[in-house]
């Protein structure tokens, strides 16, 4: 048999013995691609009258074979092929994954359990991304994947500082790279965080990523886990005073009385302790346009003023954590929409105070709907329908919420801040009732 010779003759043999693998019997018929020299080479194997041309491409008709020819033996021999059986591979496979995966320990946290027994689930059907590592990979390999992915997410939600990933994945894993950022392993944490978390999706949807995969890095930043803490940054304006070890730091105090906000970043906040912050409240600004020009105006000396920047970043949460201990009044103003209020929720959870809504309730929705209300598109209504349906009435800017869902328009805090704010700002240092 020539087929080494004649590169499409020998394709179009093994397409035949592709077919039979795949559906576990040899074909009756069977159109290939062919050229003249093809063809020429396809005629002494199968006859004349078993080879059909027709537009570049030949039909083969099996069936005109002399019966005591055994073609299925004839092609492995002369292709040199070992036979397979893609069926019982397949089973093969899937049985061992569904093996591997059932003998990994229950995780204790639910979310974990629940990822855990979907995958069983797509295992035993042979489907989902599992199934297809292990069919690039092999059992072992897939099982291997999901079983790292389950056991961070049981420790992420343990996570109560910001933490290198690196360091969470040595800490978790035994291996500082197993969760590199784009690998299988963070992707899919991310991915389990947002598909199963409700506060995950929350924070997320708040800071609207740009595709799923931006979605899922931000999934891991939501629980705490970073590549680059010197990245993440907080905003802040008034007379913060803290420490670090032996050193003092008062440059944010410093720059306050010069009318300027500082950055400090998640690493320079880590381990810092409040010296001193001798003011009246500390108030939170969603938006960066309101946040300067709410500064520009306010008495450096008798609040905090805090940029936090959409759904707040961990630097902002560590700085309000460093100043719980003056136990200080806290509000916050943000955008009059869905997003704005689980943003204040979350912020008021992960930081562990209370806080106040300021300027974000239904008076202030009905007071500026008509001049700046914005019409809420019909994905976002229905989001609003589904978290109005169960919410509970106590919980922070509830009736905002529902005002939300009876007008179904929302305010952009910049809007009308100059309004609602600056024009208060001259009269702060007489204000005891802004919270």
């Amino acid at each position: 048999m020539r087929a080494a010779a004649v590169p499409r003759f020998r394709a179009a043999l093994d397409a035949i013995l592709d077919r039979r693998e795949r559906t576990g019997r040899m074909p009756r018929s069977i159109q290939v691609d062919a050229d003249a020299e093809t063809v020429t080479a396809l005629r002494e194997v199968f006859t004349a009258d078993a080879v059909v041309v027709r537009d570049g491409r030949a039909r083969l008709d099996l069936t005109r074979l002399p019966a005591r020819v055994d073609l299925e033996r004839m092609l492995y021999a002369g292709l040199d092929r070992v036979p397979r059986d893609p069926i019982a591979e397949r089973s093969a496979l899937q049985s061992a994954l569904v093996t591997v995966l059932s003998a990994l320990a229950p995780p204790v946290h639910p979310i974990a359990r629940d990822v855990l027994a979907d995958e069983l689930a797509a295992a035993r059907s042979a489907t989902g991304d599992t199934w297809n590592l292990a069919e690039e990979r092999g059992a072992a390999h897939a099982g291997g994947v999901v079983a790292d992915v389950v056991a961070a997410l049981g420790a992420v939600f343990e996570v109560r500082e910001p933490i290198r990933i690196a360091n969470f994945a040595a800490r978790v894993l035994g291996d500082s790279k197993a969760l590199a950022p784009g690998g299988e392993r963070a992707r899919r944490l991310g991915a389990a965080l947002l598909a199963y978390d409700l506060d995950t999706q929350a924070e997320v949807a708040g800071l609207q990523p740009r595709s799923p995969r931006h979605a899922e890095l931000l999934a891991l930043e939501a629980r705490g886990l970073f590549r680059d803490d010197a990245s993440v940054l907080v905003h802040a304006f008034g007379p913060l005073v803290y420490r670090r070890g032996d050193a003092i730091f008062d440059h944010v105090s410093r720059h306050a009385v010069l009318g300027d906000p500082t950055p400090l970043s998640l690493r320079q906040l880590r381990g810092a302790e409040l010296v001193e912050l001798p003011v009246e409240r500390i108030t939170l600004i969603e938006g960066q346009a309101t946040f300067l020009d709410y500064v520009d105006r306010a008495d450096a000396r008798r609040e905090l003023v805090v940029l936090a920047g959409g759904q707040a970043s961990w630097a902002v949460v560590v700085l309000l954590r460093m100043c719980a201990g003056i136990r200080p009044r806290v509000r916050h103003f943000g955008d009059l929409d869905r997003s704005g209020i689980l943003i204040l929720r979350s912020l008021a959870r992960r930081s562990g105070l209370t806080i106040e809504p300021w300027h974000m309730d239904a008076a202030t929705h009905r007071r500026f709907a008509i001049a700046h209300g914005r019409v809420i598109d019909r994905d976002e209504r229905g989001r609003l329908a589904r978290l109005v349906a169960i919410d509970d009435a106590s919980a922070m800017c509830h009736d905002l919420l529902l005002e939300l869902h009876k007008t179904g328009m929302w305010i952009e805090q910049e809007t009308f801040a100059d309004i609602a704010l600056v024009a208060e700002l001259p009269h702060l240092s007489s204000d005891t009732t802004g919270v």
